[in-house]
């Protein structure tokens, strides 16, 4: 019981740290909600075709990445150094060194995003997807990718605070028919 109360009586201290920052008003569903950003964060940011404008990660997933954070826990097994990343910025390091030997990438959805509350100011969401990549040189690729985000909600609205991203190889055929 001692140390319960002195776990909580450091919470309650360094509560108001964190706690500025953190909002609890963001919407809960709709378009903005975090389902809603789960699945548009896939087909939309991270959606390529042949002739788009260079990449530009900070630009491109704006919307759903906060730059100003350091605490943040990014997680992709596409990072060649397979690291956890703590800023937006150094995420995005690991897809300018890939994103441009690409000449596009294509996502269909195989399990819609599920959200929920985990707490005051955060919501947890998990979909998979089915992707066609085709390089600038090379033989195209198709793979299969579970994510789970843990989005904290910003003044900025519901902005990804953890994510986890692990993809493995798939036949063109599962990418074809999906839906």
């Amino acid at each position: 019981m001692k140390h319960t109360a002195m776990a909580l009586t450091t919470a309650l201290l360094f509560a108001p740290a964190w706690a500025a920052d953190l909002r609890t008003d963001c919407p809960v569903s709709g378009k903005d909600g975090a389902a809603a950003l789960h699945r548009d964060w896939v087909m939309t940011g991270w959606e390529r075709a042949a002739g788009d404008p260079e990449f530009n990660f900070r630009k491109d997933l704006a919307r759903w990445y906060d730059f100003t954070s350091t605490d943040l826990s990014l997680f992709d097994d596409f990072d060649p150094e397979l690291r956890v990343r703590t800023t937006a910025d150094d995420y995005g390091k690991v897809w300018y060194g890939l994103v441009p030997k690409f000449k596009s990438v294509h996502h269909k959805i195989t399990e819609e995003p599920h959200a929920v509350a985990v707490g005051p100011g955060y919501s947890h969401s998990v979909l998979e997807f089915v992707f066609e990549v085709t390089p600038k040189q090379g033989d195209v690729m198709h793979l299969i990718s579970r994510t789970s985000i843990l989005w904290r909600c910003t003044p900025a609205g519901w902005k990804i605070y953890k994510e986890h991203n692990s993809a493995r190889p798939t036949t063109a055929a599962a990418y074809r028919n999906a839906k």
